[in-house]
């Protein structure tokens, strides 16, 4: 039996085809791991400070330099954020990351988040609590539902905090 070129053609796509047809893609995100995020800063005898719009601030180690964080920067930050039951929802410390991540304030806006990067921790909250804050501060932030996750698209990771006042601990390293 003589084959065409057509024919093996099209024998070879169905054997691609059927063979990248199974449930198990290999694409699956891994959820992250959390063993050397730190400890939730410290905030006992810290008085609360408000923000904006129910959210409230702890400063618990003063930043240092002359300039602040303003809307238009880029800034370099390690983040830690926590549902009220104290369960990590998203660090930039998982995985056993050891460095900062670089995030533009303007484009912290709350949105769907369909991974486990910083993006999953973007709210107005947060966005509004990084304002005013200096080279080397930490601060922890706690954020109401509604300035957090509450008017979240359905289908987000973030579906299940709605309803959560959210804790951040924030450590600026530096403004770009």
């Amino acid at each position: 039996m003589k084959y065409t070129p057509i024919f093996l053609f099209l024998t070879f796509s169905l054997l691609l085809i059927s063979a990248g047809c199974s449930t198990d893609s290999g694409f699956d995100i891994q959820e992250p791991t959390f063993e050397n995020v730190p400890d939730p800063y410290d905030i006992s005898g810290i008085e609360a400070e408000p923000v904006k719009d129910g959210t409230v601030k702890h400063v618990v180690e003063e930043g240092r330099g002359e300039f602040q964080v303003v809307i238009r920067d880029d800034i370099s930050v390690f983040i830690t954020l926590r549902n009220e039951d104290g369960d990590i929802i998203f660090s930039t410390y998982q995985n056993g990351r050891t460095s900062p991540n670089i995030v533009n304030i303007l484009s912290i806006q709350p949105g769907f988040a369909s991974n486990f990067q910083i993006q999953r921790a973007f709210t107005d909250g947060l966005r509004n609590g990084l304002l005013g804050m200096r080279e080397g501060e930490k601060r922890v932030l706690f954020v109401p539902p509604s300035q957090g996750f509450e008017n979240i698209q359905s289908g987000s990771l973030n579906e299940a905090f709605r309803n959560d006042t959210l804790r951040y601990d924030i450590e600026l390293v530096s403004i770009l």
